[in-house]
């Protein structure tokens, strides 16, 4: 997964902020849990206004992140 998070985080870059977090760290168990989220990968995408818009557990392909990603940039690019 490193290399599509990778290139998508480039692809992105200046739009949408990728955060890993070890889920080998005892807090950030506790945050996947609060998120439903019992494995790893996961990816939990969140909305410029700090709102969950999508939970993604498990391994994921390069669109699916790229879809998630964009509709992130597309909504931080609307105006009020």
């Amino acid at each position: 997964m490193t290399p599509i998070v990778d290139g998508l985080e480039a692809e992105f870059k200046g739009q949408v902020a990728v955060i890993r977090l070890n889920a080998e760290d005892p807090a950030v168990l506790q945050l996947m849990m609060s998120h439903a989220l019992s494995g790893h990968p996961a990816f939990v995408v969140v909305g410029g206004e700090g709102n969950v818009t999508q939970r993604l557990p498990g391994i994921q392909t390069r669109a699916t992140l790229q879809d998630a990603m964009a509709a992130v940039a597309d909504s931080s690019m609307e105006t009020p």
